[in-house]
Protein backbone atom coordinates (compact mmCIF):
# COMPACT_ATOMS: atom_id res chain seq x y z
CA UNK A 1 0.00 0.00 0.00
CA UNK A 2 1.67 3.12 -1.06
CA UNK A 3 1.98 5.82 1.78
CA UNK A 4 -0.16 8.85 0.82
CA UNK A 5 -0.02 11.05 4.02
CA UNK A 6 2.78 12.75 5.37
CA UNK A 7 2.21 12.31 9.27
CA UNK A 8 3.97 9.54 10.67
CA UNK A 9 2.44 9.74 14.32
CA UNK A 10 -0.45 10.40 16.17
CA UNK A 11 -1.16 14.11 16.71
CA UNK A 12 -1.15 15.36 20.33
CA UNK A 13 -3.99 16.50 21.86
CA UNK A 14 -6.11 13.71 20.31
CA UNK A 15 -6.08 11.38 23.26
CA UNK A 16 -9.63 11.66 24.03
CA UNK A 17 -10.62 11.12 20.64
CA UNK A 18 -8.62 8.50 20.04
CA UNK A 19 -9.82 6.65 22.78
CA UNK A 20 -13.11 6.10 21.69
CA UNK A 21 -12.30 5.27 17.57
CA UNK A 22 -12.55 1.74 17.30
CA UNK A 23 -16.13 1.85 19.23
CA UNK A 24 -17.23 4.76 16.74
CA UNK A 25 -16.74 2.36 13.99
CA UNK A 26 -17.66 -0.56 15.32
CA UNK A 27 -20.89 1.06 15.98
CA UNK A 28 -21.08 2.60 12.10
CA UNK A 29 -20.29 -1.58 10.86
CA UNK A 30 -23.60 -2.42 13.11
CA UNK A 31 -25.62 -0.15 11.97
CA UNK A 32 -24.34 -0.27 7.87
CA UNK A 33 -23.95 -4.54 7.78
CA UNK A 34 -27.31 -5.79 8.37
CA UNK A 35 -30.86 -4.27 9.83
CA UNK A 36 -30.62 -3.22 13.21
CA UNK A 37 -31.51 -5.89 16.01
CA UNK A 38 -32.90 -5.38 19.31
CA UNK A 39 -29.67 -5.74 20.82
CA UNK A 40 -27.98 -3.03 18.89
CA UNK A 41 -31.38 -0.53 19.58
CA UNK A 42 -30.85 -0.90 23.15
CA UNK A 43 -26.66 -0.10 22.81
CA UNK A 44 -27.59 2.66 20.80
CA UNK A 45 -30.52 3.99 23.54
CA UNK A 46 -27.63 3.89 26.22
CA UNK A 47 -24.58 5.02 23.79
CA UNK A 48 -22.36 7.15 25.69
CA UNK A 49 -18.28 7.70 26.38
CA UNK A 50 -16.67 8.83 29.84
CA UNK A 51 -14.11 10.48 27.64
CA UNK A 52 -14.65 14.31 26.27
CA UNK A 53 -15.36 14.11 22.97
CA UNK A 54 -15.69 17.27 20.71
CA UNK A 55 -19.01 19.45 20.43
CA UNK A 56 -19.75 18.59 17.01
CA UNK A 57 -18.95 14.49 17.50
CA UNK A 58 -21.27 14.93 20.71
CA UNK A 59 -24.11 16.27 19.28
CA UNK A 60 -23.99 14.11 16.30
CA UNK A 61 -23.97 11.27 19.26
CA UNK A 62 -27.14 12.72 20.62
CA UNK A 63 -28.94 12.83 17.86
CA UNK A 64 -27.95 8.90 17.03
CA UNK A 65 -29.30 8.17 20.34
CA UNK A 66 -32.42 9.65 20.75
CA UNK A 67 -33.65 8.39 17.12
CA UNK A 68 -32.56 5.08 18.38
CA UNK A 69 -35.09 5.71 21.88
CA UNK A 70 -38.19 7.36 19.35
CA UNK A 71 -37.67 4.61 16.05
CA UNK A 72 -39.79 1.27 16.84
CA UNK A 73 -37.54 -1.47 15.55
CA UNK A 74 -39.48 -2.60 12.89
CA UNK A 75 -39.68 0.54 11.50
CA UNK A 76 -35.35 0.46 11.58
CA UNK A 77 -35.80 -2.38 9.67
CA UNK A 78 -37.97 -1.49 6.80
CA UNK A 79 -35.93 1.45 6.34
CA UNK A 80 -32.96 -0.50 6.29
CA UNK A 81 -33.85 -2.73 3.49
CA UNK A 82 -35.53 0.92 1.34
CA UNK A 83 -32.47 1.77 1.72
CA UNK A 84 -29.97 -0.67 1.18
CA UNK A 85 -31.20 -3.73 -0.70
CA UNK A 86 -30.58 -4.84 -4.10
CA UNK A 87 -28.37 -3.32 -6.32
CA UNK A 88 -30.65 -0.50 -7.82
CA UNK A 89 -33.46 -0.93 -5.90
CA UNK A 90 -32.02 0.44 -2.70
CA UNK A 91 -31.94 3.98 -2.64
CA UNK A 92 -28.37 4.17 -1.75
CA UNK A 93 -25.66 1.90 -3.36
CA UNK A 94 -22.54 1.53 -0.31
CA UNK A 95 -20.07 0.28 -2.12
CA UNK A 96 -16.65 2.12 -2.60
CA UNK A 97 -16.62 0.56 -6.56
CA UNK A 98 -20.32 2.12 -7.10
CA UNK A 99 -19.17 5.79 -5.74
CA UNK A 100 -15.91 5.94 -7.28
CA UNK A 101 -16.21 4.09 -10.76
CA UNK A 102 -19.85 3.92 -11.03
CA UNK A 103 -19.34 0.06 -11.40
CA UNK A 104 -19.20 -2.81 -8.67
CA UNK A 105 -16.46 -4.71 -7.99
CA UNK A 106 -13.98 -2.80 -10.34
CA UNK A 107 -10.45 -1.74 -10.00
CA UNK A 108 -11.02 -0.34 -6.33
CA UNK A 109 -12.25 -3.34 -4.53
CA UNK A 110 -9.22 -4.92 -6.41
CA UNK A 111 -6.78 -2.59 -4.96
CA UNK A 112 -8.22 -2.84 -1.38
CA UNK A 113 -8.05 -6.91 -1.65
CA UNK A 114 -4.27 -6.46 -2.42
CA UNK A 115 -3.56 -3.93 0.90
CA UNK A 116 -6.39 -6.50 2.76
CA UNK A 117 -3.90 -9.38 2.24
CA UNK A 118 -0.61 -7.04 3.45
CA UNK A 119 -2.85 -6.18 6.05
CA UNK A 120 -3.32 -9.82 6.99
CA UNK A 121 -7.18 -9.87 7.15
CA UNK A 122 -9.25 -12.31 5.45
CA UNK A 123 -12.82 -11.80 4.46
CA UNK A 124 -15.08 -14.51 6.79
CA UNK A 125 -16.73 -16.97 4.92
CA UNK A 126 -20.25 -17.07 4.25
CA UNK A 127 -20.16 -12.96 3.71
CA UNK A 128 -22.46 -12.45 0.93
CA UNK A 129 -21.01 -8.38 0.88
CA UNK A 130 -17.84 -7.70 -1.26
CA UNK A 131 -14.99 -6.10 0.73
CA UNK A 132 -15.71 -2.90 -0.22
CA UNK A 133 -19.40 -2.63 1.19
CA UNK A 134 -19.21 0.23 3.81
CA UNK A 135 -19.63 -1.83 6.96
CA UNK A 136 -16.94 -4.01 6.02
CA UNK A 137 -14.76 -0.97 5.33
CA UNK A 138 -15.63 0.20 9.02
CA UNK A 139 -14.85 -3.55 10.27
CA UNK A 140 -11.43 -3.01 8.71
CA UNK A 141 -10.55 0.30 10.70
CA UNK A 142 -12.25 -1.12 13.63
CA UNK A 143 -9.74 -3.87 13.64
CA UNK A 144 -6.53 -2.06 12.47
CA UNK A 145 -7.29 0.68 15.11
CA UNK A 146 -7.14 -1.51 18.36
CA UNK A 147 -4.38 -0.74 20.35
CA UNK A 148 -3.53 -4.51 20.64
CA UNK A 149 -3.06 -5.32 16.65
CA UNK A 150 0.06 -3.22 16.67
CA UNK A 151 -0.88 -1.07 13.90
CA UNK A 152 0.93 2.14 13.27
CA UNK A 153 -0.39 5.12 12.68
CA UNK A 154 0.81 5.80 9.15
CA UNK A 155 -0.55 2.61 8.24
CA UNK A 156 -3.81 3.32 9.58
CA UNK A 157 -3.75 6.84 7.53
CA UNK A 158 -2.77 5.26 4.32
CA UNK A 159 -5.86 2.97 4.42
CA UNK A 160 -8.04 5.51 5.42
CA UNK A 161 -6.71 8.10 2.22
CA UNK A 162 -7.43 5.63 -0.17
CA UNK A 163 -10.37 3.20 0.55
CA UNK A 164 -12.70 5.62 2.90
CA UNK A 165 -12.05 9.19 2.64
CA UNK A 166 -11.76 8.18 -1.86
CA UNK A 167 -16.19 8.00 -1.21
CA UNK A 168 -17.32 7.59 2.21
CA UNK A 169 -18.51 10.95 3.16
CA UNK A 170 -20.37 11.23 0.12
CA UNK A 171 -22.08 8.53 1.13
CA UNK A 172 -22.85 10.04 4.42
CA UNK A 173 -24.15 12.86 2.95
CA UNK A 174 -26.18 10.52 0.94
CA UNK A 175 -27.54 8.81 3.18
CA UNK A 176 -28.33 12.63 5.27
CA UNK A 177 -30.28 12.97 2.57
CA UNK A 178 -32.21 9.92 0.84
CA UNK A 179 -35.59 10.30 0.44
CA UNK A 180 -36.52 6.88 2.64
CA UNK A 181 -33.74 8.11 5.80
CA UNK A 182 -35.43 8.89 8.95
CA UNK A 183 -33.52 7.14 11.42
CA UNK A 184 -30.93 6.36 8.95
CA UNK A 185 -30.50 10.26 8.72
CA UNK A 186 -28.77 10.55 12.24
CA UNK A 187 -26.19 7.52 11.08
CA UNK A 188 -25.55 9.79 8.07
CA UNK A 189 -24.95 12.65 10.51
CA UNK A 190 -22.58 10.27 12.67
CA UNK A 191 -20.58 9.16 10.52
CA UNK A 192 -20.03 12.41 8.37
CA UNK A 193 -19.26 14.21 11.71
CA UNK A 194 -16.52 10.72 12.98
CA UNK A 195 -15.16 11.10 9.40
CA UNK A 196 -14.23 14.75 9.69
CA UNK A 197 -12.51 13.97 13.01
CA UNK A 198 -11.08 10.63 11.70
CA UNK A 199 -9.33 13.23 8.85
CA UNK A 200 -7.88 15.85 11.52
CA UNK A 201 -6.58 12.70 13.43
CA UNK A 202 -4.94 10.66 10.65
CA UNK A 203 -4.28 13.88 8.67
CA UNK A 204 -6.47 12.76 5.82
CA UNK A 205 -8.87 14.90 3.71
CA UNK A 206 -11.87 13.50 2.32
CA UNK A 207 -12.54 13.86 -1.34
CA UNK A 208 -15.88 14.28 -2.09
CA UNK A 209 -17.58 13.02 -5.47
CA UNK A 210 -19.24 15.39 -8.03
CA UNK A 211 -23.39 15.24 -7.99
CA UNK A 212 -23.61 13.70 -11.71
CA UNK A 213 -21.31 10.43 -10.16
CA UNK A 214 -22.66 10.09 -7.00
CA UNK A 215 -26.19 7.73 -6.88
CA UNK A 216 -27.78 5.32 -9.43
CA UNK A 217 -31.20 6.86 -10.38
CA UNK A 218 -32.66 4.20 -12.16
CA UNK A 219 -34.80 1.27 -10.33
CA UNK A 220 -34.95 -2.20 -10.52
CA UNK A 221 -37.69 -3.77 -12.06
CA UNK A 222 -39.75 -6.70 -10.67
CA UNK A 223 -38.61 -9.03 -14.13
CA UNK A 224 -34.72 -8.77 -13.47
CA UNK A 225 -33.71 -9.11 -10.21
CA UNK A 226 -30.90 -6.26 -10.36
CA UNK A 227 -28.34 -8.28 -8.12
CA UNK A 228 -27.96 -11.44 -10.22
CA UNK A 229 -24.72 -11.95 -11.11
CA UNK A 230 -23.20 -9.58 -8.97
CA UNK A 231 -22.04 -11.18 -5.78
Amino acid sequence: MESVTENKDAPAGFAPYADIRTDGYVVLASLLGQPPSEDLRVILQNLQWDEAIPEQLDHALRALRQAGRDCPLAAMKEEFDRLFVGLGCGEVIPYASWYREKMIQSMPLVSLRSDLVRLGIVRQSGSHETEDHAAALCEVMAIISQDSNDCNYRTQADFFQQHIASWMGTYFEDLQSAKNAGFYRTVGLFGSSFLEFECRYLGCHLNPIPNKKRRRKTRCSGNSPATEGCF
